[in-house]
């Protein structure tokens, strides 16, 4: 072995001892580097995040799809023959517009007859009957009352009205107070019953007047007998006679009553209320026969509900259609989707919250808009549960590009969101309780407990309303202090 192969030997030696040093350096360096520091008086790990701004967005994402605001399947009331259709698929239509139009010739028919028979009953001539009708039943009432009167005197006459119209007041009186409980109500039952006790007196007095005064003046039939002597002989009306009178008296009040409303009725073309009687049945019967014709007639037309547009129409000309669906008209505006969210996502879809909506068909394009009802039920489809919601977008200021319905689209409901503020890596909070928390802060070098309030948050981040700024430096993790 030469001298230089053992200076080479020597030189190899030194180089594999320098590597060793060289690679336990490196991991006494990359171990310190790595491994914590920790005080060991605190137990404080030193991993620590520095605080800074930003924008915080609490939001959900959801599948939906284009729908009408409004849809209403239209159908005939009755069976009959398509004779016109007016309308196509996709027509634009306004409020009232007649759509479709069936065979009305025997329903025109019906109303012209039942028109007639009101005409008829509303003529001049019926008008004219009316009032003399009305006129004999008050000349009716003038004679039964006379007769009356000369069956039991004015006198009696007059007190047995006051007492039938006390007694009604009595009777009304008692019932006001049964539903009314008040001393008002006792005091006019108690009124009304102290008159009807002086009528009654009062009545009394005119009867016992009645039979000593006025039966002998004016039911005497004096006569002689075979001896000359002259005898009285008094007949005053039976109780049976002056009862027939008085129900006389009553028929003729109430034919006055129906002969006023009926002819009320035909004048002014309105029945009364509460009003009665064979003519007025027979004229609101007609009145109704017209309107009813009227209705069918106008049924056998198809009018628009409101200003939309066609989206179905399932008849043609000469179809015979009966009461099932027959047209489908929809109203396009507001913009309105059919949202579906992840049933986890349940707290944050809420009536009014705002949202953002990009149509798979427009990606360059977003629209924004809010959420108007949430289903208070999940919808279950194929052992999946989901939240069902309907937006309505605001195109006020972006326009609409009519995309047709069904369109797909992406929604993202903002539950929460804040721009530029204090943001706090929620793994920082030490302690937490409602929207206070606790965190370790540290400066200098030292560290300190810091209280803080919370705001908006989502799985990384809270958002600090007080008690923190960027720049400040919190300690991560677990801490012992």
């Amino acid at each position: 072995m030469t001298q230089q192969d053992g200076k080479a030997r020597k030189l190899n030696k030194y180089w594999i001892f320098a590597i060793l040093a060289a690679v336990v350096l490196a991991g006494i360096g990359i171990f310190l580097k790595v491994q914590p520091n920790q005080d060991v008086d605190s137990g404080i790990s030193q991993t620590t995040s520095t605080i800074r701004r930003g924008d915080l967005r609490l939001s959900a994402i959801g599948s939906g799809t284009l729908i009408s605001a409004v849809e209403v399947k239209l159908a005939f009331e009755n069976r009959g023959i398509v004779e016109e259709i007016l309308v196509e698929v996709g027509d634009e239509v306004s409020e009232g517009q007649i759509l479709v139009v069936l065979d009305d010739e025997d329903l025109q028919k019906i109303l012209d007859l039942a028109e007639g028979n009101l005409r008829e009953l509303t003529s001049d001539v019926a008008v004219s009957s009316a009032a003399l009708e009305l006129a004999e039943a008050q000349k009716a009432v003038l004679s039964a009352e006379s007769e009356l009167k000369f069956l039991i005197s004015p006198y009696v006459y007059k007190a047995e009205i006051r007492l039938r119209e006390a007694e009604l007041d009595l009777q009304n009186a008692i019932q006001d107070a049964a539903l009314t409980s008040s001393d008002e109500a006792e005091g006019r039952v108690l009124e009304a019953k102290y008159a009807a006790e002086n009528a009654a007196l009062s009545l009394e007095l005119n009867w016992q007047i009645y039979e000593e005064e006025y039966v002998p003046d004016m039911f005497n039939f004096p006569w002689r007998d075979r001896f000359g002597f002259k005898h009285n002989f008094y007949a005053p009306p039976s109780e049976i006679e002056v009862a027939v009178v008085w129900a006389e008296l009553a028929a003729s009040k109430a034919r006055v009553e129906e002969a006023k409303s009926y002819l009320a009725a035909l004048i002014e073309g309105v029945i009364p209320e509460n009003a009665s009687g064979a003519q007025l049945t027979a004229l609101e019967k007609a009145g109704e026969a017209v309107i009813d014709a009227q209705e069918k007639l106008a049924a056998s037309r198809l009018e628009a509900p409101f200003a939309g547009m066609v989206l179905k129409l399932d008849l043609q000309v000469l179809d015979t259609v009966n009461t099932n669906p027959v047209l489908t008209i929809v109203q396009l505006e507001p913009i309105t989707i059919e949202v579906s969210f992840d049933e986890g996502d349940w707290s944050l879809v809420k009536v009014g919250n705002p949202v953002e909506v990009v149509f798979d068909s427009l990606p360059e394009k977003s629209y924004r808009g809010q959420i108007v009802f949430v289903d208070p039920s999940l919808q279950i489809n194929q052992k999946t549960t989901a939240v069902s919601a309907l937006v309505e977008l605001d195109i006020s200021t972006t326009g609409w590009a009519d995309l047709p319905l069904g369109s797909a689209a992406s929604v993202e409901v903002i539950a929460g969101e804040v721009k530029n503020a204090v943001l706090l890596p929620v793994e920082a909070l030490q302690e937490e309780q409602g929207s206070k928390g606790v965190v370790i802060l540290m400066k200098n070098g030292e560290v300190t407990q810091q209280s803080v309030e919370l705001g908006l948050r989502d799985v990384i981040y809270v958002e600090v309303t007080d008690g923190l700024a960027a720049g400040d430096v919190v300690v991560i993790g677990n801490v012992e202090y």
